[in-house]
């Protein structure tokens, strides 16, 4: 070994770990506005451990220079079936918001039809089947009358039933919610459901229902 070899590696060693967040300071997700900005400061719990933080949130998305795993490729649709909606699609424009709510006329929210509490709760699921196209995003605002489109400072195109609850990336799963308190509820509201349907102590579609039909009294319930 040459003689600097031992050097070397104690400063590598030296500098990841300065490079490392400190656990007294982390965060959570609801913290964040997007998943872009989680994987940036890198400083939340990593639950599957494949250095992609806090997938649930919604894109800009990230991976930071961290390593995915093999199956990081969006998830064959084809595979998790059929779109199924959780009410009546009633209009398509002329769409608005109702406070923290999406328009249920136009966001009833939709889930996939195989996508089972063992499908969702594999470890990095919600990242990989992440897929809301452009034409989509621009057909969403364009419905609820938004010339704009958040950049994810002041709002995202958040999924109505998230993704890791099941919920699909049809236009009729997402709405323009805008950043603030109701965004950071909606998060740890999910989260919760989330962790509830892989404990086995609630029923995914169950889940579901609550999300699409008025997620602003299902945190009620749960957090007052």
């Amino acid at each position: 070994m040459r003689a600097g070899g031992p050097l070397l590696a104690l400063a590598l060693i030296a500098a990841w770990c300065a490079l490392t967040p400190a656990s007294a300071g982390a965060a959570t997700c609801a913290d964040f506005p997007n998943q872009a900005a989680a994987q940036h400061a890198a400083n939340t719990r990593d639950g599957d451990g494949d250095g992609i933080y806090c997938e649930s949130l919604p894109c800009p998305c990230s991976t930071g220079g961290a390593r995915p795993p093999a199956a990081h490729h969006h998830a064959p649709a084809h595979r998790l079936g059929p779109t199924i909606r959780l009410g009546p699609l009633r209009r398509r424009t002329d769409c608005r918001v109702h406070g923290d709510l999406p328009d249920a006329a136009c966001t009833p929210g939709t889930r996939y039809a195989h996508a089972t509490r063992s499908v969702i709760c594999a470890p990095g699921y919600a990242q990989r089947v992440r897929n809301v196209t452009r034409a989509s995003r621009d057909a969403v605002y364009g419905a609820y009358g938004i010339v704009t489109a958040f950049d994810g400072t002041n709002g995202e195109l958040d999924h109505l039933v998230s993704l890791e609850l099941g919920g699909t990336n049809a236009r009729a799963n997402l709405w323009p919610q805008a950043a603030g308190a109701g965004a950071a509820h909606k998060d740890r509201l999910e989260n919760a459901l989330h962790e509830e349907v892989c404990a086995g102590t609630l029923g995914l579609r169950r889940a579901q229902r609550l999300i699409a039909g008025d997620w602003v009294a299902a945190y009620r319930a749960r957090f007052g």
